[in-house]
Formats: C-alpha cells, structure tokens, sequence
C-alpha cells in the first residue's frame, strides 16, 4: 500500500483507520478513485502481498456486483471499501459471512426501517416507503503465497437509484457518517471473525429470505422455485419446492416472489 494512501486515511477516516490497525485486519488506506478495491487488493495477493488490508475509495470506475454486474456509484455518496484477511481456503465463506453480518447491524443501528440479509451477501429494507437494496457484499479467494480473502462492501450512504430497487442509510433515517460506520462495521467484523456458528445463528434471525417464495437462477442457467426454508450449517440455502423436495443451493442469484 502506497504510504501515501495510509496518509488520505488518517486524515479522512481516523476512526476507521484506528480501529483497522488496532483490530484488523490490517493498515487502512484511502484513494480517492480507482477501478475497483476489490481488484487492487486481489492484484496486489495474487503478486505475493496477502497481509491484511483495508482499502476505501470514494468512487469506482469499474466496481463489480454480483454475476459480472456493474456497481455504479456517484462520487462520494457510497462506502466503497475491500478488506484484505489472510485466511485458509476453508474460512474464506466464514470471513464474508462475518461481514456482511457485522456491516448489517452495524446499519441496522443507524436506520428507521429493520435492516435484514438478503441470502447470499446483500443487504435490505423490506418496509416503508424507502425500502429496496442498501448493500452488496463481493468475495474473492486468492490462493497466493499467503492464501487471503478479499471482501469487498459497496453501501449506498446518501443516494440511490429508486428505479433500480435500490435505497440509501440516509433515506432510512439514518446519517452519511461514512468514518463512523464503517469503524463500527470492522470492530463488529473482528468480534465476529472467529464464531461462525454464531453468525450464522445472526443471519438466520435476521434473514429476509428464510420464509420467503423464491426463484433462484442457478450457474448453469437452470432456475429454481420454491420457500427458502433453511440456512445451513455450511451457509448454503435449502429450498423446498412444492413436492417436499428440498434442493441445497450453495451459488444463485435469489428473487424474492413473496414472504409466506
């Protein structure tokens, strides 16, 4: 990380910057545009670099969300951030969970509206007028010298396309303190990070897709329907369709038909 990145973080993020060092998982740096965080961290372990890390950036001229989709952003408006854990192949899934349960309470205490995970990494409003997609969560293994995870967050702070089903922390309520929010989001990351069983029990409670009617479209362009009856102890989905069948899903894109 350029020691000038360190620097902007200091400056702009002193409570993130402090917590990242303090709790991990490592040194937080700040630029003010890149093509994607995720992307820069990944290079940089794929090159031997896989310490731990955190990387904000302000605007992303070619964020990713998930199944290759764009994630666009207006300058600022976003917490745009990717953390770089050190970790072997089997705790990779354990590490995203850990985040996207800690980046929804951590919301979650800011905004009007119940914040819930929406199965595998996004995070929703279902009520009230603003309700629609606060956050996705982006994952990457990088089995270098030293095997890391790199998770990236992307979380509307201030605006969001409403025709797109999409909202904001601050049309729910809540503020655009994006230092604040994302400190409390790795301090409840660390806390998190070794107790899987526990945040799987977290996401199973507070999961808008338990319950719900369900299509997912599967990798293989297949679609599946049914009610998402269950999280598994490994964090893949079980769907039951309408002849009892129940159908374990471990990668798909999830909509939500209706809650039962």
């Amino acid at each position: 990380m350029d020691p000038s990145d360190a620097t902007s973080a200091a400056r702009f993020l002193p409570l993130s910057a402090g917590v990242a060092e303090e709790l991990g998982p490592g040194p937080l740096g700040h630029v003010v545009t890149t093509g994607s965080t995720n992307e820069d961290l990944a290079s940089a372990a794929r090159a031997g670099d896989g310490s731990g890390a955190v990387l904000v950036t302000d605007h992303q001229t070619a964020g990713k969300g998930r199944l290759g989709r764009r994630w666009e952003d207006v300058p600022g408006d976003s917490l745009l951030v990717s953390l770089r854990v050190p970790v072997a192949p089997g705790r990779a899934a354990a590490a995203v969970r850990a985040l996207s349960a800690a980046a929804r309470a951590a919301v979650d205490e800011r905004c009007d509206p119940p914040v819930l995970a929406k199965w595998p990494n996004d995070l929703v409003v279902l009520d009230g007028p603003d309700a629609g997609k606060l956050a996705g969560v982006l994952a990457e293994f990088v089995d270098g010298p030293t095997p890391c995870v790199v998770i990236g967050l992307g979380l509307n702070l201030r605006t969001a396309d409403r025709g797109l089903g999409a909202t904001s922390v601050v049309q729910c309520g809540g503020s655009d303190d994006r230092d604040g929010l994302l400190a409390d989001i790795l301090r409840g990351f660390a806390r998190r990070l070794e107790d899987d069983v526990a945040v799987l029990d977290e996401l199973r409670t507070y999961s808008a897709t338990l319950g719900s009617s369900v299509r997912v479209e599967l990798p293989d362009s297949t679609e599946l329907r049914g009610t998402a009856t269950e999280l598994a102890d490994d964090g893949s989905l079980v769907v039951t369709t309408a002849d009892g069948a129940r159908h374990v899903v471990g990668v798909g894109d999830v909509i939500h038909l209706r809650r039962d």
